[in-house]
């Protein structure tokens, strides 16, 4: 499953991209994912409650140009991958282009409580970051 978004959010670039690499704070606004924690500037590991994705697993930093780019994915370059584009509209203003790609593996069994992820809820997760974007970032810009 592929997922293309874009939408402006009024928050500085800046702000915007490092909330994007603050990875503790995914939770807030990602379906289903427990936890991202920064084992390194580069390596991240992941706790998700998500139908046909491993409830563990590690994704690495592909792509990090400050303030433009940032794209990582799944160790096994199969379970997920983002990339996320920013460019400044104004000042204060950014466009934010996503490209989200997720990919359920039939060999991992269902769990209890896991939510299913599907396009609308990537959808509604990115609306969700757009909202915490502007609310927590325009107070502290």
């Amino acid at each position: 499953m592929q997922v293309d978004e874009q939408f402006e959010v009024d928050a500085p670039r800046a702000a915007v991209f490092r909330l994007w690499t603050s990875f503790e704070h995914y939770p807030e606004f990602l379906t289903g994912v427990d936890s991202v924690y920064a084992e390194t500037s580069e390596r991240m590991r992941w706790r998700v409650s998500l139908g046909g994705l491993p409830s563990s697993f590690y994704a690495v930093v592909t792509e990090h140009v400050p303030d433009e780019r940032l794209a990582f994915a799944s160790v096994d370059q199969s379970t997920l991958g983002w990339w996320v584009d920013l460019a400044e509209v104004t000042p204060h203003r950014t466009r934010v282009t996503v490209r989200v790609i997720v990919s359920p593996r039939g060999d991992v069994p269902r769990r209890a409580g896991d939510k299913e992820l599907d396009e609308l809820t990537i959808r509604c997760d990115l609306l969700r970051l757009r909202a915490l974007s502007e609310g927590t970032l325009s107070q502290a810009a």
